[in-house]
């Protein structure tokens, strides 16, 4: 990492730190580890060429600043990952063998499920089955359900009241997710990244993302057609 900057080895320690952060929060970090190297900028910071740079030097380490959607608000975020090492794995190192089991079953049950999230209430029930695991009281799930939501591998939506994967588990679990349902993911029609909670084209059934259709409907278009079969959208 010798070509790059001390604001790049200052924004890489944050946000290794971190883990994850918005879009806004790398823009504000990027531009305070500037001010903090003493480097004179003039007109905006290029987040993406900062992180393209560092990129370039963390790939022979098997790291990378990971820009990723959150499939709920389509806000961006970016995350410092491990290439090389299984994501899935290493959670399985942070957590008991219970908490974990529930982790798996919550992944699994929110990508199974035809709207791509799980009411909370059945998030409740896994509970009482996490195969060879013993069962966790209700008390402990809650905790843990909390403690996923502010590291951002899960999201509460109240207004559903219910819980889907959060940017990080997009962002870091992506590949396990393809590799361990790939018959039951697909990638959004409009954005061509992995989908799981979104919507489904009434006439084709093809699905995207929320925010992807409501993106496009926003335009300046008379008429808006599925991306697939051409159907029109109301």
């Amino acid at each position: 990492m010798s070509t790059l900057g001390v604001e790049h080895h200052m924004f890489v320690q944050t946000l290794a730190a971190r883990r994850i952060v918005s879009e806004r929060e790398a823009q504000e970090l990027i531009c305070k580890c500037i001010d903090i190297s003493g480097r004179s900028y003039s007109g905006t910071v290029d987040l993406q060429d900062h992180v393209t740079k560092i990129n370039s030097q963390l790939s022979v380490l098997f790291l990378e600043v990971r820009k990723g959607t959150c499939e709920n608000t389509g806000s961006k975020y970016y995350a410092f990952v491990n290439c090389q090492e299984d994501e899935i794995s290493k959670l399985a190192s942070n957590y008991s063998a219970q908490d974990f089991a529930y982790f798996r079953k919550m992944i699994e049950q929110i990508i199974l499920s035809d709207e791509g999230c799980i009411h909370s209430t059945d998030s409740l029930t896994l509970c009482n089955n996490l195969g060879e695991q013993k069962k966790m009281s209700y008390a402990n799930a809650k905790v843990l359900l909390r403690g996923w939501c502010n590291e951002r591998w899960l999201i509460e939506d109240r207004s559903s009241n219910s819980f889907q994967l959060g940017p990080r588990a997009i962002i870091e679990l992506g590949q396990y997710i393809q590799s361990a349902y790939g018959e039951h993911v697909t990638n959004c029609s409009l954005c061509m990244t992995v989908c799981v909670y979104g919507q489904r084209c009434e006439d084709c059934n093809t699905k995207f993302h929320n925010h992807c259709k409501q993106r496009l409907m926003s335009g300046n278009l008379d008429q808006v057609r599925c991306p697939h079969c051409k159907s029109e959208w109301s």
